[in-house]
């Protein structure tokens, strides 16, 4: 399976990542019957479609790829790759303090969603009936606005903070929603549980979250789920730029009626105001 470059510069690459690839070594894996005695995981599909990218001994600041930031086994899209030590400390810390600290990253995914009967999504319950975690935007032509809700993990016994971005972009048929979401906070699986959880909406495909036959089931649905790294947003420098990830796996299931399987990008009925792949970047752009 090969992985696609979106761009490559000298200090870090952005990839699009392939669904059902895990990026780092999942132990709990094998209990789910994903593994083999050799799991490869992203670095390693990497390695063997891009050998150019691990150089044998990389000179000093360059380093073999590491990555920045995660996707889950079954997300797709838009991931950082740093290729230098100065990439993977300023990307990796402004993961952890945000702001303006280090080299800023701000990611976009796109989602489509089931909503369950009683989600505030139906009928436009989010508009009259907002759950308490959730505070509306008023000065958007679409339905948006910011889920505050701690999350809670086996590993550590105190609530963490947990702010995800929403917007509605579209309702489409068989009850479905597309969603464009942004993490403010990067915890584990808090689109999912935000998703799931706050707008009780699970991603399509998102079967440890919620999404069972009970909900509309594609034709033919691969494994990945609905979920997918759209956009990223970096500021290296002094300006901002930006790459968009083309979906290129699940057209013709879970992402059918929503993505053009001829060009890759959301049908523009569906998001006006998205910019195109193209517009937004040179596929295999090398930039100094």
């Amino acid at each position: 399976m090969e992985v696609p470059i979106l761009r490559h510069t000298r200090h870090f690459t952005i990839i699009n990542k392939p669904p059902l690839v895990y990026s780092q070594v999942n132990h709990a894996a094998s209990k789910f019957g994903r593994t083999s005695d050799k799991q490869l995981t992203l670095l390693d599909l990497l390695a063997r479609s891009h050998q150019e990218l691990f150089p044998e001994k990389p000179e000093a600041p360059f380093t073999e790829p590491k990555l920045v930031h995660r996707l889950d086994y079954g997300v797709t899209g838009a991931m950082v790759v740093a290729t230098s030590l100065q990439a993977a400390r300023n990307f990796s810390k402004n993961l952890k303090m945000g702001g303006d600290k280090g080299w800023q990253l701000k990611k976009t995914y796109l989602a489509i969603v089931a909503p369950e009967r009683n989600s505030p999504l139906r009928l436009g319950r989010i508009v009259s009936n907002p759950p308490e975690d959730v505070a509306l935007n008023t000065d958007n032509s679409h339905i948006s606005g910011t889920i505050s809700r701690p999350l809670l993990y086996e590993k550590d016994p105190e609530l963490l903070q947990a702010v995800t971005k929403f917007e509605v972009l579209k309702v489409l048929g068989n009850g479905r929603i597309l969603l464009a979401l942004e993490p403010v906070t990067g915890r584990k699986h808090q689109l999912r549980r935000h998703c799931a959880y706050v707008l009780e909406a699970p991603i399509v495909g998102d079967v440890r979250y919620g999404y069972s036959a009970d909900h509309y089931q594609p034709v033919g649905a691969t494994r990945c789920m609905a979920l997918h790294s759209w956009r990223l947003d970096f500021k290296t420098g002094l300006h901002w730029d930006a790459i968009t990830a083309p979906i290129l796996w699940g057209v013709n299931d879970v992402w059918a009626g929503v993505v053009d399987p001829i060009t890759n990008e959301v049908y523009p009925n569906l998001w006006p105001g998205a910019p195109s792949h193209s517009a937004v970047c040179q596929v295999f752009r090398h930039t100094e």
